[in-house]
């Protein structure tokens, strides 16, 4: 008799405790997904006539930026950031590169982001500060979630020529 209720009690019990643990499963505890790390490739170039001092083409500094969130970089003023950019940017900088071009010079940066990126930011050290554009932002698209099938078919490359120009800063998305 108690093997006839066992049985009987067998399936719906299966089935409630499939339910509640695919449930589990399934449900959302407030833990974001993880998001697919940027494949960052970016080539910076100075052109032939950068950082133009007296009609002469100088060698200029450029740092570039992976950042948390850009307000704070946007906010501050040059020498806050040449000076004490971790200071000002806190916990938005998350990684930072400086070099020194001379004109007609290109570096090239490839690897992948941090996972907080949202935003990378230019600096250059122009002579005529005044009457450059010395910070340029662009902003990251959104990361994809983690999937399998990234390792195959990589979905999150972001490829930018960042020139810099006699007096300004250009980041163009490049092919």
């Amino acid at each position: 008799m108690f093997n006839a209720i066992s049985r009987r009690m067998a399936l719906p019990l299966s089935i409630v405790f499939a339910t509640v643990l695919l449930s589990a499963c399934a449900s959302n505890s407030g833990i974001p997904a993880p998001k697919e790390l940027s494949k960052l490739d970016l080539t910076i170039h100075a052109s032939d006539d950068v950082n133009l001092t007296e009609k002469r083409a100088t060698p200029v500094m450029v740092r570039i930026y992976e950042l948390k969130s850009d307000k704070a970089f946007q906010d501050a003023d040059y020498f806050s950031l040449k000076d004490n950019d971790k200071t000002k940017l806190g916990e938005d900088l998350l990684v930072k590169n400086e070099y020194i071009l001379r004109p007609g010079d290109s570096q090239t940066i490839v690897r992948k982001s941090s996972p907080d990126t949202v935003a990378i930011g230019v600096l250059a050290g122009y002579q005529d500060l005044s009457h450059s554009v010395w910070r340029v932002v662009y902003k990251l698209p959104k990361a994809p979630d983690v999937a399998w099938y990234r390792a195959v078919i990589p979905d999150n490359k972001v490829k930018l020529l960042i020139t810099l120009e006699s007096d300004a800063i250009k980041v163009t998305e490049a092919k």
